[in-house]
């Protein structure tokens, strides 16, 4: 049993040193979400627009079929070897991949090292809120649901503007930003608990994730995922759109969302007291909703920003709900698993969608693009009331 947010004392206690493990990885997810969207016409004036079967907006978008491949792996890595040994092996991955694409010699070795990174942080992120899910309760996980998401957002949105400033001397030097892996990776070494024989034992017997739960989990992190981080992918062409060229411009221009998801996340906690799960989806659904379709027709660059602003309250109240549904639907002998999947839908949503979107996008503009990922937000929200509205006690 747990109290207070905190661990029974029948489980040891994560420390100081393992909570900065869970910081460091939501760096490095604000890292490899954020950083390199404000680069992404550099990249296209050296390689061009497409080489081969890839185009540059792949470079962005294929970090969520990384994360699609490596949360399911990781999740089930963790449910059988334990926590640390995933997320100490991510973070050296991530570290070693992140970096390597300053060599990158054509568009194809750079969407590569991409790939490799969204593995490591799709395996590392599955293992790490399944350290939030069995080290706390209710409370600590709706704290650190919003924690995290928070913190990488903060960390995007610092190091994106140092990642622009350095992309506009040098672009391939940004991606020694990556190297923050290596001290997740001792972190998690140091700070996070070794596998505990009698659970992990019991969880290699245990039945996998039940398929009634499978439409759920794809369905909302397929949809959050695309409005979540396949907003940065036609961002910056619409930011260039309002006339932002330079990439520490647009950096500075997307502060707005980055910092609303900041402070939302830090508010999750408190927001989840006064409101149901439901209405936290359908509050988060429609505010992005809302917010992506200023975004898409705003006249001008400040009011791209506040679309923005709108929108990242919206992601800042989406984000933790879905990880604090995940771990609802688990329990100790699954939890890995089931987080992985939803944190693989999440990531894998923009990738998929960009096949709609992009032929939309250079065709129609960025504003077109960012309308239907609108749209998906007023569906969800809609879904969410109804259902909101479907549990709510008939009056006599």
């Amino acid at each position: 049993m747990k109290t207070n947010g905190r661990a029974s004392t029948a489980r040891p206690a994560i420390g100081v040193l393992g909570r900065a493990a869970l910081i460091a990885f939501a760096t490095m997810s604000g890292v490899a979400n954020s950083t390199l969207s404000p680069i992404l016409p550099q990249i296209e004036r050296e390689f061009g627009a497409a080489q081969g079967h890839v185009t540059v907006t792949m470079v962005l978008t294929v970090l969520g079929l990384g994360v699609l491949i490596g949360s399911p792996l990781g999740g089930w890595l963790a449910d059988r070897l334990g926590h640390r040994r995933v997320m100490v092996a991510s973070a050296l991955l991530y570290g070693l991949a992140g970096c390597a694409v300053m060599f990158a010699g054509t568009l194809e070795q750079a969407v590569l090292g991409r790939l490799v990174v969204g593995i490591a942080l799709g395996s590392m992120g599955a293992a790490a809120f399944s350290v939030i899910g069995d080290y706390w309760d209710e409370a600590g996980r709706n704290f650190w649901s919003g924690m995290i998401p928070s913190v990488g957002a903060l960390a995007g949105m610092a190091l994106s503007i140092v990642a622009g400033e350095m992309a506009d001397a040098a672009w391939r030097s940004s991606f020694l930003i990556y190297g923050v892996g290596f001290i997740a990776a001792l972190l998690a070494l140091v700070g996070i608990p070794g596998r505990a024989a009698t659970t992990r034992e019991r969880s290699a017997t245990a039945t996998g994730i039940p398929l009634h739960v499978l439409p759920s989990i794809l369905g909302f992190g397929l949809i959050v995922g695309s409005i979540a981080t396949g907003t940065s992918a036609y961002l910056p062409h619409r930011l260039v759109d309002v006339g932002i060229v330079s990439s520490s411009g647009r950096a500075i221009a997307a502060l707005s969302g980055a910092a609303t998801v900041v402070l939302t996340g830090f508010a999750y906690g408190r927001i989840r007291r006064l409101i149901s799960l439901d209405l936290a989806f359908v509050f988060g659904a429609a505010c992005s909703g809302f917010g992506l379709l200023i975004m898409a027709y705003a006249p001008t660059a400040p009011m791209v920003s506040f679309g923005m602003a709108i929108e990242g309250v919206g992601i800042g109240v989406l984000m933790p709900s879905l990880m604090v549904y995940a771990i609802g639907l688990s329990d100790e002998s699954n939890r890995g698993r089931v987080i992985g999947l939803m944190k693989g839908a999440i990531f894998g949503g923009p990738f998929l969608v960009q096949f709609a979107l992009d032929p939309i996008r250079l065709h129609a503009g960025a504003s077109a693009a960012l309308a239907i990922l609108s749209a998906s937000g007023g569906v969800l929200a809609l879904w969410f009331a109804v259902r909101w509205l479907g549990r709510r006690p008939k009056l006599a």
